[in-house]
């Protein structure tokens, strides 16, 4: 039979559930060494002196202070020194005993000292903020996100934005710094740890944040399983933020997902919830780009915190009953494009003679809240008399698509929603897959009033690239395969171009009309994409980084983005002048070209000048919402942007 444990082993268990309780139990013991040192050795003097009388010892009160001196200080052993030998000794012995005690609390001070700063490099400890933006993930849009949130705190003066994921803080801290040299009025604070962790978001004053950015921690071109289980890790952060905050108090959330199914799972969980259909949307956007020149600039220009954004205005004392094309005239710095209702549903480019209910709120754009004002007495404005010209007949147009990605098969479904019956569509594959395959039947099938060709080819050999004839194609877009390195991408679409390039310069044909479209993966090599002879491209990462950055200050502009993409409705096109006016004044307002664009059902909030597209001061001649006063002295070659529902 087992022997019970003995009291020293019940001692022993006793002191080691002590001292694993951390520093203080380790402080404590110390602490009372240090008392049993001092009551041993005073006790000792004060026995040796009655049996041994010393006439340099004084009263018992001394015989303790000089026992204090010596434990706490080692050059307190002269305090001895005109003692007896064993007065001495006890000095001494005193004096050992202090030196082992206070080293033992020294490094246990330093060691606490060591492993807080451990915990700081860690990224564990405590944040202790308010009205700050979360933002749990890292990776390549961190950095857009974390740019465009320096620009919109520029108005704070103390504004703070926490990131956390599984990558170490040092590595995270050094990245920040050597990307971003200015943060202006805002703290970049950085954890390491789970973001599903209930105990870790806590850490971080999750209930006080002032909105939360989930980024997925899966490239794009992981396999199906994977980014099935890194929505599920999205969806898992979700629940842990309410298990912290509760149901009622969740902050908005802007979550990044990659399949459809989790989507619609993570909107249905709570109303704070947005998603963004990220491949969706810039497929949509290239093809738009594509079709109307220069529109990726104006996209670049509302889309993010530098230039003009979307608001929503509501006059506290109504709208008294007038009508959109009224309203366009009562605001003038700002553009009225549309107007949410109070169940969210957005609205744009309603046709002018819509009566405003005062529970509406106008959509407008604008460069700052500041700037919207409602003016109780109209800006007068012309509208012209005359009509405009009539648009030219949809021609039959040539689109080449060089690459797949998962973007493609949504760029041909919506170039084939635009084209006129005949046109042609081509895309061009270095290998070619049954998959691929089968998803371009199913679009071909949906659309037969158009010729849709699938080729497999090395456009990096000249011949393949001369049987292509790409100088009689209207547009050549060129697309990287989805995920891996944003530089390499780029490296790649680049050496693409330049192949192109080649083509164009030895064709013989100085009329060559083809435009090159690109993404561009990282923003620091537009330059580079510029230098090739790119007209227009599309900054895919940076682009949804601001659209993820300013959602997450006002979430309600997703819906405006909705919108502006959604199959139906008005969408942003940049138009020739002669279609508003067919005689054009030598000076003329931007409140009279509203007028103009109103007039055909089209609300206008900018003017594009074709003299100033090769300027250099960076706009490519582009002004998006100017005031409704200012002069513009523009010709036939000259045009509006504005909200339409139809091209023509």
């Amino acid at each position: 039979m087992k022997k019970r444990p003995g009291l020293i082993a019940r001692l022993q268990y006793r002191f080691d559930n002590f001292m694993s309780g951390g520093g203080l139990s380790i402080f404590l013991a110390l602490l009372s060494l240090f008392a049993a040192a001092f009551l041993l050795m005073a006790v000792i003097r004060f026995v040796a002196n009655l049996m041994l009388p010393d006439e340099t010892v004084g009263s018992l009160t001394d015989q303790l202070w000089r026992v204090f001196l010596q434990i706490s200080d080692a050059g307190a052993v002269a305090e001895d020194g005109d003692s007896s030998v064993v007065n001495k000794v006890m000095g001494i012995i005193t004096i050992f005993l202090g030196l082992v005690l206070f080293s033992s609390l020294v490094a246990f001070i330093t060691s606490q000292f060591e492993a807080k700063l451990d915990d700081l490099r860690k990224g564990r400890s405590l944040v202790v903020e308010k009205g700050h933006t979360l933002i749990l993930g890292f990776g390549d849009r961190v950095l857009e996100i974390v740019r465009e949130l320096i620009v919109a705190n520029e108005s704070e003066r103390d504004a703070a934005i926490v990131v956390l994921s599984a990558e170490e803080k040092d590595a995270m801290d050094d990245f920040f710094r050597e990307q971003i040299e200015d943060t202006k009025s805002t703290r970049i604070i950085t954890r390491s740890g789970v973001s599903s962790s209930v105990q870790t978001l806590e850490r971080l004053s999750v209930i006080d944040a002032k909105s939360i950015i989930i980024l997925n921690d899966v490239a794009a071109d992981a396999e199906h399983d994977d980014k099935e289980l890194a929505d599920a890790r999205v969806l898992k952060t979700i629940m842990a933020i309410i298990a912290c905050t509760g149901e009622a108090n969740v902050p908005p959330i802007l979550a990044e997902f990659h399949l459809e199914n989790k989507r619609k799972l993570a909107r249905g969980i709570a109303p704070q919830i947005n998603v963004i259909e990220e491949q969706s949307l810039l497929a949509k956007l290239m093809v738009q780009t594509s079709r109307v020149p220069g529109l990726a600039f104006v996209y670049d220009n509302l889309v993010g915190f530098e230039g003009c954004e979307f608001y929503y205005y509501k006059n506290p004392r109504g709208w008294g009953g007038k009508t959109y094309g009224d309203l366009v005239f009562h605001f003038a710095t700002s553009s009225v494009i549309g107007y949410r209702k109070p169940d969210g549903e957005v609205v744009a480019n309603p046709p002018a003679s819509t009566v405003i209910d005062d529970a509406w709120e106008l959509l407008l754009i604008a460069e700052d809240d500041s700037d919207i004002r409602y003016l109780e007495t109209a800006i007068k404005a012309t509208t012209p008399t005359e009509p405009g010209h009539a648009a030219p007949p949809r021609r039959i147009e040539r689109q080449l698509i060089v690459g797949w990605s998962r973007k493609s098969a949504i760029i041909v479904d919506e170039y084939s929603d635009y084209l006129a019956s005949g046109s042609e569509i081509v895309v061009v594959v270095p290998r070619m897959s049954d998959e691929m395959r089968a998803e371009f039947e199913e679009i071909r099938g949906r659309h037969e009033g158009i010729q849709m060709k699938l080729q497999e080819m090395d456009l990096h050999d000249p011949a393949a690239m001369h049987s292509l004839t790409p100088e009689l194609y209207d547009n050549v877009i060129l697309l990287k395969e989805d995920g891996g390195d944003p530089e390499l991408r780029d490296a790649a679409t680049i050496a693409m171009l330049l192949e192109f390039r080649h083509y164009f310069k030895n064709s013989g044909n100085k009329n060559v009309r083809t435009q090159l479209i690109s993404e561009v993966a990282d923003s620091n090599n537009i330059e580079v994409i510029q230098e090739v002879g790119v007209r227009d491209f599309l900054i895919s990462n940076k682009f949804v980084s601001k659209i993820y950055a300013q959602a997450s200050e006002e979430a309600e502009v997703l819906k405006a983005y909705d919108e502006l993409f959604g199959a139906e409705g008005s969408e942003i096109y940049i138009k020739p002048l002669s279609l508003y006016m067919s005689s054009i004044p030598s000076r003329i307002s931007f409140g009279d070209l509203c007028a103009a664009a109103l007039k055909r059902g089209e609300s206008c909030f900018g003017v594009r000048i074709s003299a100033e597209e090769h300027n250099g001061n960076g706009n490519h001649g582009i002004y998006i919402n100017p005031p409704k006063s200012r002069i513009f002295e523009l010709t036939s070659a000259d045009f509006l942007i504005t909200l339409a529902e139809e091209m023509e």
